[in-house]
């Protein structure tokens, strides 16, 4: 391809010397003429792939760019010397076209005066074609590094709208807005009218919480926790006297980054696996503090142990499967950590700090 590409600058040079040499007299074949014009683009275009390669060695960008500059002007001179040589070489040995004497302005036609002819004639042309190179594989570079950007974005979007579709078939799915639903009527059946309508406002608000729009993935820790904490205002109320939630929340890690949904399928998960297992009263801990340039979140419930040899991807459920697979998606990654503790189960969750941009609800 870039053989043939080579052609374009070839025929227009060729088409220039041709016509330079009959308006000074000289009748020149355009074969000829065509033939020097192929020796030297062709040289371009093996030496062109090395030149992108340099490009990509030494990228013209804000963080090193005088290096980047420096290194593209030494090795231009280089390359435009090489290129030059060669083509000085061909010129020489197979081609010797009649050039008008005016034309050499006291060179002679030695081997040393032709070379000092294409110095001073051609070398600022091969520093031309050298940083034409560089500058079309820097856009091309930059115009692929834009899509992959756009790509990403369009993934993340997409990421997010599969997050709140789980979020309506896994955190809100029949089973849990049917036995809400029941406290509630069951509250009404007990004359308890003030709780049956605060449950119902909060399972207002945490369908609300569900579908409000967010501009990215991540949210702070703060609105992800009020979100869990509407959630488990629900679940107690199911359970009654039975639970007891404990809170240790670092104040310094609100406003940390998380993926929107995160917390509640792990959550759900400790309900299903262990608390809803026991018949005594069950304590749920959740946890969250800032260490070493990350979020690192704990969530403990006093059940049942895991089984042996457990692993989340292939036996904790769709919800968690989802969780394990967006935090392996992020950049940098986070992770999961399931183990069995003394008193039951802990979910760790471990979430590099971010410089993304964060939605706010509201």
């Amino acid at each position: 391809m870039l053989a043939a590409a080579a052609m374009v600058p070839s025929v227009a040079v060729a088409s220039q010397l041709y016509f330079g040499y009959r308006m000074r007299g000289v009748r020149m074949p355009f074969a000829a003429a065509l033939a020097t014009q192929l020796f030297h683009w062709e040289l371009w275009a093996v030496a062109g792939p090395f030149v992108w390669d340099l490009e990509r060695r030494w990228p013209i960008g804000p963080a090193r760019r005088w290096h980047a500059l420096l290194s593209h002007l030494a090795a231009a001179f280089v390359v435009a010397a090489a290129v030059l040589a060669a083509y000085l070489a061909l010129y020489h040995a197979l081609i010797r076209l009649p050039i008008p004497p005016s034309w050499f302005a006291g060179f002679d036609r030695s081997l040393a005066g032709t070379a000092v002819f294409f110095v001073t004639a051609y070398f600022h042309l091969e520093l031309i074609v050298y940083a034409a190179i560089v500058a079309v594989a820097h856009a091309s570079r930059a115009t692929a590094l834009l899509r992959a950007r756009e790509h990403e974005a369009l993934r993340l979007e997409a990421e997010l709208t599969g997050a709140r579709l789980t979020a309506l078939r896994m955190q809100l799915q029949p089973h849990f807005l049917f036995n809400t639903l029941h406290t509630i009527g069951s509250l009404v059946m007990q004359r308890q009218n003030e709780r049956a309508v605060a449950l119902l406002a909060e399972l207002g608000g945490l369908l609300r919480d569900t579908l409000a729009h967010r501009d990215t993935d991540l949210t702070p820790l703060g609105e992800e926790i009020e979100y869990l904490r509407r959630y488990l205002t629900i679940e107690e109320a199911r359970f009654a006297d039975r639970l007891r939630i404990d809170w240790d929340i670092n104040p310094a890690a609100m406003d940390a980054p998380v993926p929107a949904f995160i917390l509640q399928p792990l959550v759900e998960n400790a309900f299903r696996h262990g608390i809803s297992r026991r018949v005594e009263n069950s304590t749920l801990s959740i946890a969250a503090t800032l260490e070493e340039g990350a979020l690192r979140i704990t969530i403990d419930n006093d059940g049942p142990p895991l089984p042996e040899g457990f692993v989340p991807e292939e036996g904790s459920g769709y919800g968690l499967k989802n969780v394990t697979e967006r935090l392996k998606a992020r950049t940098p990654p986070g992770r999961i950590e399931l183990s069995s503790t003394g008193a039951g189960v802990r979910a760790t969750l471990v979430l590099p700090l971010s410089d993304a941009p964060v939605a706010r609800s509201g």
